[in-house]
């Protein structure tokens, strides 16, 4: 008879002590909005990673352009999908009369692609360079705009042509970055001492 009242004592004890946790847990929650609205966020996780990344597009048999990257990651949301190149990428635009001529390359330290706003962002130690004038592009932040197939930067830009050397804050030009002005030009050097 005495071992039953110790498991009933024991019993007892056990809903008492699990009554009490249920008691606390209950009174010890609150509802931090900031906290529901963190949990209520997109995920955040990659829905695609590769490494080693060879992108082409062709038109009429001929390739337009290829863009590599040592890394690529791809995330969708409701607002469409972004890729990523945390490790910079670097575009390379062929020639269309010419397949085998590069037209154009650019380079940057990080990169997004906007599939829905079909838009690409280049940023850190952007270089964009024509091999077909001899010119070349320096800045922080560029994006290419696909629809309307124009290059634009509202940050400091540095441009280099055959004969000198321009400075100004932003710029525009088209995707082949054959035609361009300088938004605010803030000044120039002659790269050739007899001009």
């Amino acid at each position: 008879m005495k071992s039953l009242s110790r498991n009933t004592l024991f019993i007892i004890t056990l809903k008492s002590v699990a009554t009490f946790t249920l008691v606390a847990a209950l009174f010890g929650c609150k509802n931090d909005l900031s906290e529901v609205a963190r949990l209520n966020q997109p995920d955040t996780m990659a829905t695609m990673y590769a490494k080693e990344v060879r992108i082409s597009e062709s038109e009429q048999g001929r390739i337009k352009y290829t863009l590599t990257a040592p890394v690529l990651r791809r995330y969708e949301s409701p607002e469409g999908a972004l890729i990523r190149f945390p490790e910079g990428f670097r575009v390379i635009f062929y020639d269309s009369l010419n397949p085998e001529q590069v037209r154009t390359e650019i380079t940057a330290d990080y990169g997004i692609n906007n599939e829905m706003a079909k838009t690409m962002e280049a940023r850190r130690n952007v270089v964009v360079t024509n091999y077909l004038k001899n010119e070349k592009l320096n800045t922080e932040h560029l994006i290419w705009d696909q629809n309307t197939k124009r290059v634009n930067s509202d940050v400091m830009v540095t441009i280099t042509t055959p004969d000198k050397i321009l400075y100004g804050e932003g710029m525009e030009a088209d995707e082949k970055f054959y035609n361009w002005i300088i938004k605010k030009p803030r000044g120039e050097m002659y790269i050739n001492e007899d001009q």
